[in-house]
């Protein structure tokens, strides 16, 4: 019996193939994660690509219409490819100083997704501005959905928000006509 013990512990055979079983799974699962994480940063690069160009588009225009403005989300989306756009939201807002130096918001756009909160004015404006002055404030809110979600219990959307702002470059204010 000692014996039979003695060659079983000392037996190699197999050996390499049961370690292989043991470690592929926790391969499987860096591999995927990596992936995950891969696609997340790209998508983020995307979406704060595609903001900062939206914000870029609107502030080149004397003033703008609610065809350009869908116009423009267009372009943003085009900028997203290869990635789903229907989780999408933008938000296209004018700040601006009225007479009364007070800042308000002239006006307000919202397509695709809904944004959450109500198109108040964003803190940061009040820095951006000077007397008879006006800034362009795009905000866009991605809902990503990761691959993996439905296999692995607990992974769920990530809403990735970004924002940009740009100075009107032609005019002070940009009217929505």
């Amino acid at each position: 019996m000692k014996k039979q013990i003695q060659r079983f512990w000392l037996e190699n055979h197999g050996l390499v193939i049961n370690e292989f079983a043991l470690i592929l799974p926790l391969m499987i699962a860096i591999w995927a994660g990596m992936i995950e994480i891969g696609n997340l940063h790209f998508v983020g690069r995307k979406l704060a690509l595609s903001t900062q160009s939206v914000a870029d588009l609107v502030a080149q225009e004397r003033s703008i219409t609610s065809t350009k403005l869908n116009n423009i989300v267009d372009a943003g989306n085009a900028i997203m490819f290869p990635y789903p756009i229907g989780s999408m939201g933008y938000r296209f807002q004018s700040v601006e100083i009225n007479a009364s130096d007070t800042i308000v918001s002239a006006w307000l756009f919202n397509f695709g997704a809904t944004q959450p909160g109500t198109g108040t004015i964003p803190p940061q404006a009040e820095s951006l501005l000077t007397e008879n002055d006006s800034t362009i404030y795009v905000r866009v809110v991605y809902t990503y959905s990761p691959i993996l979600a439905s296999l692995v219990p607990g992974v769920g959307d990530i809403q990735l928000t970004e924002e940009a702002f740009a100075k009107p470059r032609k005019i002070n204010k940009i009217p929505l006509e």
